[in-house]
């Protein structure tokens, strides 16, 4: 069975250029999204102890007053570095 269609209005040409104009949009889309999504980079409380030069009981009092946010498994405590880097430029902004 063949199906035909028809196009009413343009020409292969105009419908082709609309077409490929169409996918190059997408797919230029779809690199910019690619290259925004840095992989994680994950800190334990040793690593941000040493990165903020703050003591174990300080990042604990700063979870759970909300200003870090821990990422839990089981015991283990983990801490994105990308939100810690913007709470601290946030705060010197203040």
């Amino acid at each position: 069975m063949n199906t035909v269609t028809q196009l009413h209005s343009t020409t292969p040409e105009k419908f082709k250029a609309e077409l490929l104009q169409g996918v190059t949009e997408c797919l230029n889309q779809f690199s910019e999204q690619q290259k925004a999504t840095e992989p994680v980079e994950w800190l334990s409380r040793k690593d941000l102890k040493v990165m903020l030069q703050v003591s174990l009981v300080t990042i604990h009092d700063w979870c759970k007053k909300g200003i870090l946010k821990p990422y839990k498994i089981g015991r283990m405590v983990r801490f994105k570095r990308s939100e810690v880097v913007r709470i601290l430029e946030e705060s010197a902004t203040k």
